[in-house]
């Protein structure tokens, strides 16, 4: 399970995995950006890598382009990706000599963005998915559900289906080899004091737009 922190006032969640293997990185809060984050777990000096989300299934490796995901072999370099709903996965190869941050919303899941991660990553690798919106929350209409193994969709009578975007997220890792894999059971809609929710802000109660929270992540150091 991921751990949560509080590194110079700003509260985070770590994954022991990745931690182990010496590899910096935070899924955020709606209580601290991405330089506090940064700056908490000693990032500050690196090089930025960002691209423009679009719910896809690119992996970068360079910055300024259309995707949503980043993979890094460079330790002076660090990325993030945001979220506020969708599910944000960070994963390291075991040596923490390569990285990666991916958002996966239910579109680039179900088209493969986190393969796509995984193959650049070429190597056995650790997995953390932090939190996002939990399947009490995620309802869909059956066009969406039907992506989706019927074992990650709940359905009622006279009610539109439901479906778990992290358990779905986690399956997919653990197909495509994860060796081990670090998750939580925070919900990005239900826990309104720690996190932004697009459905819970925009969808459900009218606001123009909401927050995200920023995922960051570098390479081990040399």
């Amino acid at each position: 399970m991921l751990e949560r922190f509080k590194l110079a006032d700003t509260p985070l969640y770590q994954s022991p995995l990745l931690r182990g293997v010496g590899v910096p990185h935070a899924f955020g809060t709606r209580h601290g950006d991405a330089d506090a984050i940064a700056r908490a777990i000693g990032l500050d000096q690196h090089e930025w890598v960002t691209v423009k989300q679009v719910h896809g299934t690119t992996v970068a490796r360079t910055g300024g382009c259309d995707a949503d995901g980043v993979m890094l072999d460079d330790p002076t370099k660090a990325t993030r990706i945001v979220t506020a709903d969708c599910v944000p996965v960070l994963l390291a190869t075991l040596d923490g000599r390569r990285v990666a941050a991916v958002h996966a919303g239910w579109r680039g899941l179900v088209a493969g963005i986190l393969e796509r991660a995984i193959e650049q990553l070429d190597a056995p690798f650790l997995a953390a998915v932090g939190p996002a919106i939990s399947p009490a929350h995620f309802e869909v209409g059956p066009e969406v559900a039907k992506h989706f193994d019927a074992s990650f969709v709940t359905k009622k009578p006279d009610a539109n289906p439901h479906v778990d975007l992290p358990a779905a997220a986690t399956a997919r890792l653990h197909a495509a080899g994860a060796q081990a894999l670090d998750t939580t059971d925070r919900c990005t809609y239900r826990d309104a004091k720690d996190f932004y929710s697009h459905r819970r802000d925009v969808t459900h109660h009218g606001a123009e737009t909401t927050g995200r929270m920023p995922s960051v992540i570098a390479c081990r150091q040399h």
